[in-house]
């Protein structure tokens, strides 16, 4: 059942954020109503095939839809120009159309690859994303960037293209493991910090019901972060501006998961650990009063993040954050925390600061 719908603004470009619970049969006539013509390509994981596939394929074949389906490998690797051409190779030989749809049925790598591919194929054709992890529901699956990576940086080559509507079903979170769930509270406390205080105290009383994935407490965290993406986005379509704020925790978060090679942590968890890394920053350079800073951290240490961060070198975190897109001329770029709910972006932080700021984290 549908429960609520929240509309990204961008002109002709405008689309629907459709959220709710066991949502399937609806699908195809939203679809229909949508546009969306018989050709379709559902790209999706093997592990997410296994459980959400074959209803998704009974709905849309029942309306009369012709589904061609791409099943991948998991794992961020997929995120990459060989994958996206061995896709384009298989659309190319089936014939699909230039007024096909891709379906991305996936969490964060499905849903940025498929769009990659999406934008890119015959110049580019339709897009629905049809998130299945708490991340990708509240965060990567709306917006429209899309791409993958490149072996000297994450998201380095990409596109902006908008879905024709995002489908976030909660249904789809019953399958993940505790893992993915507090990757996705990592997005989710992002939105907090960024611009809402109200939702920053609802996570400090819900948190335990969040990683048990209470239908009713998601729903609403859903629709927080989506009515707060869906307001940036609609300002900042391609991040010539506000849309930045979005990425608090992401500079010393991206240099994390570089510097793990992609494979000692995942995404959710390097924002969780470079928003306390920025947070100090914030605190050290004075922008952030220390209860604030106490808050932000006492909430993120809650959550039960197993990674073992000893292998990693400050020197090899610090040389990947020089390769991310966020930074000006020779200068890293930081969203830091100056309140619960506001943050300022800053490019002169002092080198020691960074690294002091990185120790703090990595002694955990």
């Amino acid at each position: 059942m549908i429960h609520r719908q929240i509309d990204v603004a961008l002109g002709e470009r405008s689309y629907p954020i459709y959220t709710g619970a066991d949502m399937v049969s609806s699908f195809a006539p939203i679809c229909r109503q949508h546009g969306i013509s018989d050709s379709i390509v559902i790209i999706i994981d093997r592990n997410v095939a296994l459980y959400h596939l074959q209803p998704l394929l009974r709905n849309l074949q029942h309306h009369k839809f012709q589904p061609t389906t791409i099943i991948l490998s998991s794992g961020e690797n997929q995120k990459s120009l060989h994958r996206a051409n061995t896709i384009f190779t298989e659309m190319l030989k089936k014939r699909i159309p230039r007024n096909s749809t891709v379906i991305a049925l996936g969490g964060g790598v499905v849903g940025d690859l498929a769009g990659f591919v999406a934008a890119t194929y015959q110049r580019g054709i339709k897009l629905v994303q049809v998130p299945t992890t708490l991340l990708s529901q509240v965060d990567s699956s709306i917006g429209g960037k899309v791409g993958v990576n490149h072996p000297l940086g994450k998201n380095m080559i990409g596109a902006f293209h908008q879905p024709a509507f995002v489908w976030t079903d909660v249904y789809y979170l019953k399958t993940l493991p505790p893992r993915e769930v507090i990757c996705g509270f990592g997005e989710v406390l992002k939105y907090g910090v960024i611009r809402d205080a109200e939702l920053f105290g609802f996570l400090e009383s819900h948190l335990e019901k969040i990683l048990r994935l209470d239908a009713e407490v998601v729903m609403y965290v859903q629709a927080q972060c989506a009515t707060v993406k869906a307001e940036i986005v609609s300002q900042d379509e391609k991040e010539s501006g506000i849309r930045i704020i979005l990425n608090c925790g992401h500079t010393i978060g991206h240099g994390l998961e570089f510097a793990g090679h992609y494979k000692l942590m995942k995404h959710g968890e390097a924002v969780l650990l470079g928003m306390i890394a920025e947070s100090f920053i914030a605190k050290e350079m004075k922008f952030l009063d220390a209860d604030s800073y106490e808050r932000i951290v006492a909430l993120i240490r809650r959550v039960p993040i197993k990674t073992k961060l000893s292998s990693l070198k400050i020197a090899n975190i610090v040389s990947a954050m020089g390769r991310d897109k966020k930074h000006v001329g020779t200068k890293l770029r930081f969203v830091l925390p100056i309140k619960i709910g506001e943050v300022k972006v800053v490019d002169d932080v002092p080198p020691k600061l960074i690294q002091k700021a990185i120790e703090k984290i990595l002694k955990k």
